[in-house]
């Protein structure tokens, strides 16, 4: 299933996250799409583009946890660009931890490298919303952690060359209730680096997430495209699986604490196909990106 749809949304210092499926609603108008950023108190429109699987629960059912591999890519954006590989457990609109590796020259000083990025919100990011640890209350840091959320990812991966990945856990503790953030770099085991904890969290991610997206987004204050991924589009074309980004390993983890890859035959949800893409779900396993 495809669905698609051009998304505005307000400010270059917007809160991105992956949009619940109702928004990509054929019947949302570009003018309540806008309304909906004025409502997080952004002033100014921006172009943001998106092109992630979804799977959603139904029921009474829910997952406690996610772990994905994504290649890691140095992109070269303007001050007003911004481009993530992201992974995000919510439960509907309101309750969402979003993580990834971004590139945000704005937000981190100018730079344009690639950062370990971590984001969460009880309210749909009207008020509470939270990047990395810059908030006196949100994600607790593991003491001596090998990784801090804002830190620089080096080296990262070259387009048809060696290719460097961050592994990224998110797993609901039994005892706590906190959700366990753990990260890695090329396959090593994921270490445990922080936590968000139960209480940051009213209903919702307090008990269990009930949905997962997983992909990117690229956004800016022009039409000009960023690139997404590796800067490539995903075919069925051999060169294009060597080029363009992936997430790789995709498990999904149940109450019982076992673990099963991510569904294949997953909708891909698109805001501009001809720019940015994500090919099908194949165990665990798909390409991303765009627009070149």
């Amino acid at each position: 299933m495809l669905l698609v749809l051009l998304f505005f949304v307000g400010g270059a210092n917007a809160a991105l996250f992956f949009p619940t499926s109702q928004e990509f609603n054929m019947n949302d108008t570009a003018s309540s799409i806008q309304t909906h950023g004025l409502r997080q108190g952004l002033a100014q429109a921006d172009f943001v583009y998106y092109a992630y699987h979804h799977l959603e629960a139904g029921g009474s059912v829910g997952y406690y946890g996610v772990s994905v591999t994504m290649d890691v890519y140095a992109l070269s954006l303007s001050n007003d660009q911004n481009s993530l590989a992201a992974v995000q457990i919510s439960n509907g609109r309101d309750s969402i931890i979003r993580m990834a590796w971004e590139v945000y020259p704005r937000l981190y000083g100018g730079d344009s490298r690639s950062h370990l990025s971590g984001m969460w919100t009880n309210d749909g990011y009207r008020k509470t919303t939270c990047i990395n640890t810059n908030c006196p209350v949100g994600f607790q840091p593991e003491a001596g952690a090998p990784f801090v959320l804002g830190d620089i990812i080096d080296p990262v991966s070259q387009s048809s060359g060696i290719r460097q990945s961050l592994t990224i856990k998110i797993i609901k503790d039994s005892a706590s209730g906190d959700w366990l953030l753990h990260c890695g770099l090329n396959q090593r085991d994921p270490a445990l680096i922080g936590r968000f904890p139960k209480s940051l969290f009213t209903g919702g991610l307090a008990d269990r997430a009930t949905i997962i997206n997983i992909g990117g987004i690229a956004a800016g204050r022009t039409t000009d495209l960023p690139p997404m991924g590796s800067g490539y589009l995903p075919t069925n074309g051999t060169m294009a699986t060597a080029t363009a980004a992936s997430f790789s390993n995709i498990l999904i983890f149940h109450e019982n604490g076992q673990s099963s890859l991510l569904p294949d035959n997953l909708p891909a949800y698109l805001t501009l196909p001809d720019a940015y893409s994500a090919s099908p779900v194949i165990k665990g396993k798909f390409f991303y990106g765009g627009p070149s």
